[in-house]
């Protein structure tokens, strides 16, 4: 998950989750509740509204990127093209969204994102993954294979660090995968 810097000062930045897209239309999730400080409630449903216009409008590029792949199952040049795509999260608008509702948007939206997958939590897992791989080098992709990355890109600051990035990428190169690349990173982040 995107990690979020911490503010101590909540009320005026509350976290909020994007509602769903309905046949009547779209249903938010932030309420109108008189009994508590209705600035900050309409501050929420603002909030809400500026991200959804701005998904709504991301979504129909996002459809264009998906329908130039044929393959996308575990395709690396797919996820690094829509990560760098989703790096729109970002932006200020999206500061205090809740990732993974723009995630399950964007998979309840677009079933031909990753068509392979049915689920919509699991989808939101693999955007979150080309979220963080939209943020490797594009020259670092084809150094480690899918399965890999899907395990290196669990460790949310991972990406970041590229000298740790470089460590980490060297274990793969020896066939290291799943719980004994997990290991792996858990030693070479201790040292």
């Amino acid at each position: 998950m995107k990690s979020m810097p911490k503010n101590n000062n909540s009320k005026n930045n509350p976290k909020v989750s994007l509602g769903k897209k309905t046949d009547a239309g779209y249903k938010y999730s932030s309420r109108i509740n008189f009994s508590e400080d209705l600035s900050t409630q309409i501050t929420k449903l603002m909030q809400e509204k500026k991200a959804k216009d701005n998904l709504e409008l991301r979504i129909d590029q996002l459809k264009g990127i998906a329908k130039r792949y044929a393959n996308k199952e575990k395709n690396l040049d797919y996820y690094f093209e829509i990560g760098k795509f989703l790096s729109f999260l970002d932006d200020k608008i999206f500061q205090n969204i809740r990732p993974y509702s723009v995630y399950r948007r964007i998979a309840e939206e677009i079933s031909e994102i990753l068509p392979h997958i049915q689920e919509a939590d699991v989808t939101s897992k693999h955007l979150d993954v080309m979220y963080k791989m939209g943020k490797i080098g594009k020259k670092d992709i084809h150094k480690a294979v899918w399965d890999q990355w899907y395990e290196i890109l669990k460790f949310k600051d991972l990406s970041g660090d590229k000298k740790l990035l470089s460590k980490v990428i060297s274990e793969c190169r020896t066939g290291a995968s799943g719980p004994t690349l997990r290991e792996k990173i858990k030693k070479l982040i201790k040292k």
